[in-house]
C-alpha cells in the first residue's frame, strides 16, 4: 500500500481504522472510554489496546502512540503499517506485542500536544504524592512566554523579555526551563500536573492486566516533532551503564544511542526530564519485569529560523486553550499549523515514517526474539 493510505486526516478516523484491522489480523481488543473528555464533534475518545501473539507471552513488545496527543498520527499509522503489513503473522515464537491506541486521546482529537487539563503526560508520571520538582527559573519565565495576544508587538515583547533571560542565565537555562516539565503554572508550558492523569492511571491499568505473566518488556513509544524527514531519534531513557541500556544498544544500534547522534538530530542538547512516561513503565513493571525500550521520535518539523519559530507551536496549543478558545475564528488555522509540525502531509515524510517504523519493529522483534534465547541459555 502507499504510505499515505496508513495516516488518517482525524483523531476519529485513525482509532477506525487501527480498530477494524486488528480486529480482521485477528487481535484481542479492549477499549477504554474516556468519563468526561469529548472530541470536536462531540464524539466519546478511547484508548485502545489490540494483543497478538501466546496469551501466556513472557517477552512483550509494548507499543503506544499518541501520548502528545497531536505526535499521534504518525505513531498510529506505524501501528496500523505493522498489522496490514502482516506483523502479526510473523511473530517470533514466544513472542506477543500489545498496541496501545492513543494514549492521550483528547489531545489526539483536538491536535494539541497536552491532555484535556493542558498537562504534558511525559511530565506526569511520577509520585504526585510527594513535593514536586522545582523549576525555579520557569517561575521567572512564565509570564514573558505566556502572552495574551500573538500580534507583533506582543511577540516582539516575548522576545525582549527572553533575550533579557538569556542575558542573565544563558541560552541552555531558557531551553531547559520551559522543557523540564514544571508543576506550579497550569496555564503553563510543559505542565506535569498535580495528580496522575487519567491517561497516566488508564496505561497502568493496562499494564497491570495484560503484562502479568511477562518477564521480558520491550517499549517503544512514538512521538513526532523534531525538525527533520521521518528519520528515527532513539531517547532511551535507561541507565546508559547498565544492562538495559546495553541492550537497546543492541538491537537499533550504538550508534543511533549515542548522545552525540541524538543531540545531533535533535538540533541542540537535550533539557533535562521529569516523570516521563518510560519510567512510569518500568516502575509499574518493577519486581516483575525487565523494561528495554526507548522514546523513538520521528523527525517531523520544518527548520526553525528564529526563537519566535521555535516557539510559535506552543504558543498556539497555550492561546487556543487559555486566550482565544478552541471555537476562536483562528483556531482552524492554527490546528493546522501545529499539525505541520507534528504531522505534515508531505508524500516523503510519510513514506520515511513507514519504512522506518516498520524497519524499527522488525529490529525490535529480532531482539525480543533473542532476549527470550539468551534467558533460556542462562536457565540452563
Amino acid at each position: 500500500m502507499k504510505a499515505s493510505a496508513y495516516f488518517s486526516e482525524t483523531y476519529a478516523q485513525a482509532r477506525a481504522q487501527f480498530v477494524a484491522a486488528a480486529q480482521e489480523a485477528g487481535g484481542q481488543m479492549g477499549s477504554y472510554a474516556h468519563p468526561t473528555a469529548k472530541g470536536p464533534d462531540g464524539e466519546p475518545l478511547f484508548m485502545d489496546t489490540a494483543w497478538f501473539g501466546p496469551d501466556d507471552a513472557e517477552s512483550v513488545l509494548l507499543n503506544t502512540c499518541g501520548a502528545h496527543g497531536a505526535e499521534g498520527f504518525g505513531g498510529s499509522a506505524a501501528q496500523l503499517a505493522w498489522i496490514r503489513e502482516n506483523g502479526p503473522k510473523t511473530l517470533p515464537a514466544g513472542v506477543a506485542v500489545l498496541l496501545v491506541h492513543a494514549v492521550n486521546p483528547f489531545g489526539f482529537a483536538w491536535t494539541l500536544r497536552g491532555t484535556e487539563n493542558n498537562v504534558d503526560l511525559n511530565r506526569n508520571f511520577l509520585d504526585h504524592r510527594v513535593p514536586h520538582p522545582e523549576n525555579e527559573l520557569y517561575d521567572e519565565i512564565h509570564t514573558i512566554l505566556c502572552p495574551a495576544r500573538l500580534d507583533k508587538a506582543a511577540i516582539d515583547k516575548m522576545l525582549k523579555g527572553g533575550a533579557n533571560f538569556v542575558a542573565r542565565h544563558g541560552q541552555w537555562a531558557l531551553e531547559d526551563a520551559i522543557s523540564r516539565g514544571q508543576y506550579t503554572h497550569p496555564d503553563g508550558y510543559h505542565f506535569g500536573g498535580t495528580e496522575p492523569e487519567w491517561s497516566n492511571l488508564t496505561l497502568r491499568l493496562i499494564i497491570k492486566r495484560h503484562l502479568g505473566q511477562a518477564r521480558r518488556v520491550g517499549f517503544i513509544d512514538w512521538h513526532s516533532g523534531p525538525a527533520g524527514n521521518g528519520e528515527l531519534i532513539h531517547l532511551c531513557f535507561s541507565n546508559p551503564k547498565g544492562p538495559e541500556f546495553a541492550r537497546a544498544a543492541r538491537w537499533w544500534g550504538d550508534d543511533a544511542l549515542d548522545p552525540k547522534t541524538v543531540e545531533a538530530m535533535w538540533g541542540s542538547r537535550r533539557p533535562s526530564r521529569r516523570g516521563i512516561m518510560f519510567w512510569g513503565v518500568e516502575s509499574e513493571l518493577l519486581g516483575r519485569a525487565r523494561v528495554t525500550g526507548a522514546v523513538i521520535e520521528f523527525r517531523s518539523a520544518r527548520p526553525k529560523t528564529s526563537a519566535a519559530d521555535a516557539l510559535r507551536v506552543s504558543m498556539l496549543e497555550r492561546w487556543l486553550r487559555f486566550e482565544g478558545g478552541l471555537d476562536a475564528p483562528e483556531a482552524a488555522a492554527y490546528q493546522e499549523e501545529i499539525r505541520e509540525d507534528y504531522a505534515p502531509r508531505r508524500a516523503a515524510w510519510q513514506e520515511n515514517v513507514i519504512e522506518n517504523a516498520l524497519t524499527c519493529y522488525e529490529q525490535t522483534l529480532l531482539g525480543m526474539a533473542n532476549w527470550g534465547r539468551e534467558d533460556l541459555r542462562a536457565a540452563d
